[in-house]
């Protein structure tokens, strides 16, 4: 075994869009002393770019994968398949890093990488098969969600369409820096929120707009913001008056969202690990969560965990009697649980097995 405190790696990173947990782990890497090349292909669907996009790979891949002493793929798709086919050519250790899509297939949500049976399933397919290990950021994505499965019908966990992977799999959630991530006042104003990039229909439907107007609507007692928006949500929805609509945050923005909310709500029908969640629990928020994939573990017993046919009385009941301690309670779970150390010494252990 070489030896992690004389040596350093050099590592490809591939991701279809720069989300802030790619970013994240980029930098974790990079403060470990390795060195990191990007290769990131937006999801482009006109022919041209998406060819361009192909194109680039194919010669990146080469003259990068070559050189390097490992891959790492941040979710498994399109831009997965050329580098890794590189990666088995040069013999290199290739790491798939599942976040959500990439392991489900939800006909009613028309969501999921297994959705169809075409091309893209299974150049993902052959990707999974060749993959030294697979990181998923939550236990269902390998073994399923049957929670998932009774309230919309979304079939889930990588075990269900590739059980020889069993062996390669491990769980290996997402880490988050309390020393940033923490409440800027100690004075919360007693509203509800909820942060996601809203930038089409289906997500909207995927991360539970509608329940939580729904929800406004029943508890007009209560004030909601929903925060990150970049489409009209009139023209699908009927916004209740106690809710407050805001665009895209940057994470200063956020940290001050979530430091001046109470509680925080997390109503997605599909989700791997949320880390809007997480943030917000570190920031002190009083978390309200779908009883679905990562989010009950995250939350655990420090709030409130909900179903479709939880009753609204059982919503108006905590949110009047909550403890503003669980807060506190909220910030130190997401701290013990998923710590930067923890993935330190994933990423540590891959590099040098």
């Amino acid at each position: 075994m070489k030896s992690e405190n004389k040596h350093y790696k050099s590592i490809v990173l591939l991701c279809s869009v720069q989300n802030t947990f790619v970013l994240k782990d980029k930098a974790l890497l990079e403060k470990q002393g390795h060195h990191v090349k990007l290769i990131t292909s937006p999801p482009f669907k006109d022919p041209i770019r998406f060819a361009w996009n192909r194109l680039r790979e194919a010669l990146l891949g080469f003259f990068y994968i070559r050189k390097a002493d490992a891959v790492v793929s941040w979710f498994n798709d399109y831009h997965t398949a050329i580098p890794f086919f590189w990666a088995e050519c040069f013999q290199k250790p290739k790491l798939i890093i599942v976040g959500g899509y990439d392991a489900v297939n939800s006909p009613k949500l028309f969501y999921g990488l297994f959705l169809k049976q075409n091309t893209r399933r299974k150049l993902a397919q052959w990707t999974y098969s060749i993959a030294d290990k697979i990181w998923v950021v939550h236990s269902t994505l390998a073994k399923g969600c049957p929670v998932a499965k009774k309230e919309t019908g979304t079939t889930s966990g990588l075990l269900t369409w590739l059980p020889n992977l069993n062996d390669r799999i491990e769980e290996v959630p997402t880490a988050y820096d309390p020393s940033f991530w923490k409440p800027t006042s100690k004075i919360k104003e007693k509203r509800i929120l909820t942060v996601a990039s809203f930038t089409d229909l289906r997500t909207c439907i995927r991360k539970g707009i509608s329940e939580i107007f729904s929800l406004a609507e029943a508890l007009p007692e209560f004030t909601f913001t929903i925060a990150g928006v970049q489409i009209s949500l009139e023209t699908y929805f009927t916004i209740p008056k106690n809710v407050t609509i805001y665009g895209k945050q940057n994470q200063d923005e956020l940290k001050e969202l979530y430091s001046k909310h109470l509680f925080y709500i997390q109503a997605s029908k599909i989700e791997g690990l949320p880390n809007v969640l997480c943030e917000a629990m570190l920031c002190e928020c009083i978390p309200l969560g779908s009883n679905v994939f990562g989010i009950p573990d995250a939350i655990g017993d420090t709030g409130f965990i909900f179903n479709s046919s939880t009753d609204i009385e059982l919503y108006r009941t905590f949110l009047t009697t909550a403890n503003t301690e669980l807060g506190k309670q909220a910030r130190l779970r997401i701290q013990n649980l998923y710590s930067l150390e923890r993935r330190q010494k994933a990423f540590t252990s891959f590099l040098f097995y």
